[in-house]
């Protein structure tokens, strides 16, 4: 009796995969809706101890227009071989999701360095032919190549990762193989406590107010302390002598939800947008995009531009103008300083002047920039793109680029 039941479990379990891959469709399921309650009743009778002729059987549960037979062993089988497939196969179509999201993000990517308005392109993957796989080092490689100035070399915009108490030492920062794209994206982890990248090039990303230009980065916060900055090219002071091309930085204070929004120095305007819709806490990766828009000259020979806000591709509507209530970093009346001090572009903390900000470690007798200027308000996060157009790109173009880029 034993041998018989292994038997026909044997047998049952070939018959259900034969036609779970030979009859599987819309007929199957009606013969296993009508064959369960069949088949209840076949088992009933068993367990009575009655025996059932084969032709009784064939005639109580064949159904469908191929006459075949399904039992309760059957049908348990096949929800069986179901599930199996199906948890082997879900994590492979997400795994294959992930995988097409980033190829195309790289070869969007690759575009964005043709552009003849790009100049900084860093896509923390390295700067292998097929993005490398170990981590892209001490550097961030500038793969911007399609400047429209002949004499622009990329290499001078690198990025160099730096360790802010010591310069002379190695740095800090983690490379994490968790960017957006899972293990396919590389991510900078910037520990909030001495890790930014500095880029010792100025010239192509020297702005003034008569030129537009747009930043775009993506982020993850770990947290948002009051000031905390990925990207500046910044000396905060005083209303006297404080200097601002261009910055964005944390405002934990406001929000919708209580979680912070941002203020932007763009030149001798600070503006802050109060409520940002995103509830950063919860959001993960985050696109955020800083435009100006050069417009005209004023009667007064001023330039009149227009400073726009995006996060993940909306655009945040009209800032409150908040320069004469902050003028120890925004009221940047010799914005020029930055150009004639030749203060770089940093990711991840804000150019201070060290005189204000770390008194005890200024010389007065020193004109050189390490002595003129300070990092402070780290940003503590994850970082995996960064780029720098010459241009004020369009709402369409910003939207495009989160788009092509969200997880």
């Amino acid at each position: 009796m034993e041998e018989s039941c292994d038997t026909h479990l044997e047998a049952a379990m070939t018959v259900a995969f034969e036609r779970l891959l030979s009859t599987w469709g819309l007929d199957v399921w009606r013969e296993i809706c009508y064959n369960q309650s069949q088949a209840d009743l076949v088992m009933a009778s068993n367990a009575e101890g009655r025996q059932m002729r084969t032709s009784n059987v064939n005639t109580a549960v064949r159904v469908g227009h191929r006459g075949r037979i399904f039992t309760l062993v059957e049908m348990l089988m096949v929800v069986a071989i179901i599930g199996i497939l199906m948890a082997l196969l879900l994590p492979m179509l997400r795994e294959a999701k992930i995988q097409a999201k980033f190829v195309r993000w790289v070869a969007f990517n690759r575009n964005c360095s043709n552009d003849p308005t790009c100049v900084v392109n860093f896509n923390f993957q390295g700067n292998g032919p097929a993005f490398s796989t170990p981590p892209p080092g001490d550097v961030l490689i500038n793969s911007a190549s399609g400047s429209q100035n002949s004499d622009f070399k990329p290499e001078l915009y690198n990025g160099y990762l730096k360790n802010n108490n010591d310069p002379s030492a190695h740095h800090n920062f983690e490379w994490v193989r968790s960017g957006r794209f899972g293990r396919y994206k590389w991510a900078l982890r910037f520990n909030g406590a001495d890790t930014y990248v500095v880029m010792p090039g100025t010239k192509e990303i020297n702005f003034t107010p008569y030129t537009s230009f747009t930043v775009l980065c993506w982020l993850k916060f770990d947290k948002m302390g009051l000031g905390d900055c990925p990207f500046s090219k910044s000396l905060w002071g005083t209303a006297s002598d404080a200097s601002c091309q261009y910055d964005l930085y944390a405002m934990p204070w406001s929000g919708q939800f209580g979680q912070g929004s941002f203020d932007v120095d763009v030149f001798t305007t600070c503006g802050t947008w109060p409520n940002t819709e995103v509830d950063f806490d919860k959001a993960g990766w985050v696109h955020l995009a800083l435009r100006y828009k050069y417009l005209e000259t004023n009667a007064s020979g001023d330039a009149e531009g227009e400073i726009t806000v995006f996060i993940n591709g909306k655009a945040l509507g009209n800032y409150i103008n908040i320069t004469s209530q902050n003028p120890y970093t925004a009221a940047a009346t010799e914005w020029k300083t930055c150009a004639d001090l030749s203060i770089p572009l940093i990711l991840g903390g804000a150019g201070c002047y060290r005189k204000y900000w770390s008194a005890s470690t200024w010389d007065p007798n020193d004109t050189s920039l390490a002595n003129t200027w300070v990092i402070k308000f780290l940003f503590q996060g994850l970082m995996d793109e960064f780029l720098v157009y010459k241009r004020a790109l369009s709402d369409g173009e910003i939207k495009g680029h989160y788009d092509m880029g969200k997880p």
